[in-house]
């Protein structure tokens, strides 16, 4: 979720919840919940970025960081995605060794649902348990990506449709912000790069997601505060001014298979660094398939199945692009938005 120009009481409320957020594990036994930022307000310090932490404990620095080749980055973005990543490789690994029929993974504190359902190959009754297991491994591999990342597009989708999370969330004004699905999507890599590495046990992972997470901020050249607030202010009143967000990043991939980051004209001639969108490629090879669903337990899901043209859950890799078809030519035609 995003902070916004919330009123008074709604700020105390939201304190209160924060509490919870950010000490607090899901109710479905998830990674910690995080607040997130419009790209727009709280620069975050990069020589404070702390220790990060899948569930308690921890130091976590937070806020919007600029970066020349990578736009604004939400580090609680990056957090959240990547620890939705390394859950939901544990929850797949665990269900195909055990060859069972599903798993689903919920964001904490989100009444969203993500639930895949696994075949196997005619002959996986036959396979030695260690094969089993590399298979599990292997396949995890690229399903949790792929569900972190989606479920970050569907928090968005919902949230632009009207969604109020915990009753605080301002409506619409915070979906798609600039920084959003780069920053997700960004999570996702390192917690892949972290568990390719050996890095699963969550104190392993925290070590390895605190030093991934300053290794990439500078490969993609992130300023210092002083700078990321200047070059933030050289936008307002083009990108945002009078409380909303004018400029959207809309880019989830699914066109051309890459998101590119929005940057900020005028301070680097460098290209932006673009990153690839995960897909199930490859779990034909491992005899592996899935039926990955997504739902929430808000009024917006009817709005979105409708828009899809499905009375059943929306299937994210099929039915996306016509759902982002919409959204986009909202964006442009009724409220004005530039969204790429």
């Amino acid at each position: 979720m995003n902070l916004k120009s919330l009123p008074f009481n709604a700020l105390i409320a939201s304190g209160i919840m924060i509490v919870f957020l950010t000490t607090g594990c899901s109710l479905s036994g998830g990674p910690r919940g995080r607040w997130g930022w419009t790209p727009d307000v709280q620069p975050g310090n990069p020589d404070k970025l702390g220790t990060h932490s899948y569930s308690f404990g921890g130091s976590e620095g937070f806020g919007i960081f600029y970066t020349l080749r990578g736009g604004s980055i939400d580090l609680d973005h990056v957090r959240g995605c990547a620890d939705m990543t390394k859950y939901t490789y544990v929850r797949a690994r665990s269900t195909i060794e055990k060859s069972s029929q599903s798993f689903s993974t919920s964001p904490a504190f989100e009444w969203t649902t993500n639930k895949v359902k696994i075949g196997y190959p005619e002959n996986w009754d036959s396979l030695p348990q260690t094969e089993k297991e590399r298979i599990a491994h292997e396949a995890a591999l690229i399903i949790a990506p792929v569900v972190a990342y989606n479920g970050g597009i569907w928090h968005e989708m919902i949230t632009w449709k009207g969604t109020h999370f915990m009753l605080i969330e301002p409506e619409h004004t915070s979906a798609f912000s600039w920084d959003d699905l780069y920053s997700n999507l960004m999570g996702a890599e390192l917690a892949m790069q972290a568990i390719q590495d050996g890095h699963i046990e969550n104190a392993d992972y925290n070590r390895a997601m605190t030093r991934l997470i300053k290794e990439e901020f500078k490969r993609l050249g992130v300023v210092p505060r002083s700078k990321a607030i200047e070059i933030t202010k050289s936008v307002k009143g083009s990108w945002y001014g009078g409380g909303k967000l004018t400029k959207r990043n809309m880019d989830t991939g699914y066109d051309d298979g890459w998101v590119t980051p929005s940057l900020i004209p005028g301070y680097t001639d460098e290209e932006p660094i673009a990153r690839k969108m995960p897909t199930i490629e490859g779990l034909d090879e491992l005899g592996i398939k899935i039926n990955y669903t997504i739902s929430s337990a808000y009024f917006e899901n009817g709005e979105l199945k409708k828009i899809a043209g499905t009375k059943s859950s929306v299937r994210p890799l099929s039915h996306y692009p016509k759902i982002m078809k919409n959204i986009e030519q909202e964006a442009i035609y009724k409220y004005g938005y530039q969204i790429r």
